[in-house]
This record gives structure tokens, C-alpha cells and sequence, in this order.
């Protein structure tokens, strides 16, 4: 619940790291590269504010370059499940705590072209 006096502005942004093969397991990067990807969030909406972290980690199949070569419908592919389930949670939790339909967001991507 957000109260009165609170300011916040409604944030979503996308993190990119590298996985790095454990145990000398390079067998498995021969494959293509690993990436994890995670997207912190702080939504605040009329009477409630959500926020979090939600993360997958996912192999690119014969893709052996940095994750910044890829093309920007390619990134948001990728991203589109972590985006997906923060809607979803959101709709279900705020259906249950105020008892009514729930909220249901809605996010267009912001590309710098």
C-alpha cells in the first residue's frame, strides 16, 4: 500500500549478464552462450506500489558474440517470458488483495533507435 507522502517513480530495466562455465564445464559453451537476464522493477500504481526482481538464464544456440549484437526484437524475445510473469503476478495478487479484478499492466518497449 502506498501511502500519501510517498514519491516514487515507476522504474523497469533490463540486466544483462554473462555465465561463465563452472566446474570446467566448457563443453556446454561450445554450444552458444549463456546469459542471465534480470529485470528489477518498481511499479506504483494508484493505490499500491510493486517491486521486485525477476531473473531467467538462457542459452543462445550457435551464438558466440556480446549480447549488445543482438538486434532489438531479439532482446525483447527474450525479455517478453520475465515481462509476461511480472504482469501475471501482478494481476493475480492485486485480484486477491482487494478482492475485485485484478490489474492489469501494460508495457510498450522503449527502443533507442
Amino acid at each position: 500500500i502506498v501511502e500519501e507522502n510517498e514519491q516514487f517513480e515507476n522504474k523497469i530495466e533490463l540486466e544483462v549478464h554473462e555465465v561463465e562455465p563452472v566446474n570446467g564445464n566448457v563443453e556446454l559453451m561450445s554450444k552458444g552462450k549463456i546469459f542471465k537476464i534480470t529485470i528489477p522493477f518498481l511499479l506504483v500504481l494508484e493505490n499500491f506500489r510493486i517491486d521486485g526482481r525477476i531473473s531467467r538464464i538462457i542459452q543462445l544456440k550457435d551464438f558466440f558474440g556480446d549480447f549488445s549484437d543482438l538486434e532489438a526484437v531479439d532482446v525483447e524475445g527474450l525479455s517478453n517470458p520475465l515481462i509476461d510473469y511480472i504482469k501475471r503476478l501482478t494481476y493475480d495478487v492485486t485480484e486477491i488483495a482487494f478482492d475485485e479484478p485484478g490489474v492489469s499492466l501494460d508495457f510498450n518497449a522503449n527502443h533507442n533507435s
